[in-house]
């Protein structure tokens, strides 16, 4: 399991060159162009995001990690049916 934890060294994989740059002064188009991925916005995207991580699934095996995405779903499900601040202060009213 622990080695599975170690696979960008393991594959030899390069990291690519260093940011020097501030990438928060760049718009979705300029992180394109410079080939730089973000990180998911939103509890929804880091979700599916995930669930398509081949290394966090193999470092927790398949048990740990079905009963991890389990409490993943559970939190979307628990995230998703609130009523937010901002919902009551725009729609209340009406």
């Amino acid at each position: 399991m622990l080695e599975a934890g170690m696979d960008g060294i393991n594959n030899k994989m390069d990291p690519g060159a260093a940011t020097e740059i501030d990438v928060f002064k760049l718009d979705a188009d300029g992180l394109a162009s410079k080939g730089i991925d973000t990180l998911p916005s939103s509890l929804w995207e880091a979700y599916h995001a995930l669930e398509k991580d081949e290394v966090v699934k193999a470092s927790l095996g398949d048990h740990v990690y079905n009963q991890f995405m389990d409490i993943k779903k559970k939190e979307w499900d628990d995230y998703r049916i609130q009523v937010f601040p901002y919902e009551l202060n725009r729609y209340l009213m009406i």
